[in-house]
């Protein structure tokens, strides 16, 4: 098991950049109307937000901390807690270790897949 050393603060400004590049995105195509922020999105929105954003984040991590076993899962729980405390909303407590395996599960397929195929070494 690989253990990812970076603070719950550093791993929530990564997640929170995230949110915030993506909703401005959001609204720059009509998905958010420009006057919302993060506080007051629905909580559809900022789920859909957060899955999209914490997607992105791993996804940019080595292939070597997707692939083997990690404390990613604890890290990112650790970070939605935090989240839902400054954005004062306690529904994201909701936010399950087993939704985030979900979304770690075809990162981690992707890059499974692709380690095998060697299509890319002869390049």
């Amino acid at each position: 098991m690989i253990e990812i050393k970076i603070s719950i603060d550093t791993a929530l400004t990564l997640l929170l950049d995230r949110m915030k590049f993506e909703m401005k995105s959001r609204k720059k195509i009509g998905l958010i109307e420009p006057g919302l922020r993060l506080e007051n999105l629905a909580y559809k929105d900022l789920i859909d937000l957060l899955e999209a954003s914490i997607f992105d984040t791993v996804f940019l991590l080595p292939v070597e901390l997707l692939i083997v076993e990690s404390n990613l899962p604890q890290i990112i729980n650790e970070t939605i807690q935090s989240l839902s405390r400054i954005l004062f909303r306690e529904e994201l407590l909701l936010f399950s270790n087993k939704k985030i395996a979900a979304l770690l599960k075809p990162i981690v397929h992707f890059f499974k897949k692709a380690g095998k195929d060697q299509d890319f070494s002869f390049n």
